[in-house]
């Protein structure tokens, strides 16, 4: 419930020394990046389509470019459906990616 409710410090307390794809996202979403791909690598979840979506997420975040680009491949090839997410995932569509992708389909009118 802690993630739910924002109270992410908590819900890493929470977890303990749990190794688990909740416990990653919720210290990816405290900011802790190194911290979620650490645990997401010792969970169950580190070869999973949602687990190297994670990774490419706090990847990202870190500004590991390509780091990211190999996440979500091994994604995708573990499930599609994240590789169609990416694409409209605002953790990777960067604002100039819109407006270059906004521009093409203006010019294709």
């Amino acid at each position: 419930m802690d993630i739910q409710d924002g109270k992410y410090a908590s819900a890493v307390s929470n977890f303990g020394s749990e190794a688990t794809f909740n416990k990653a996202l919720a210290q990816l979403l405290n900011g802790d990046n190194a911290g979620a791909t650490k645990t997401i690598d010792g969970s169950d979840d580190a070869e999973s389509a949602q687990g190297y979506y994670l990774k490419a997420i706090a990847a990202k975040r870190d500004k590991k470019d390509a780091e990211a680009t190999s996440n979500i491949s091994k994604a995708a090839a573990k499930d599609a459906s994240f590789g169609e997410k990416a694409t409209r995932d605002r953790e990777f569509v960067t604002p100039v990616a819109v407006e270059k992708a906004a521009a093409a389909a203006a010019d294709k009118k």
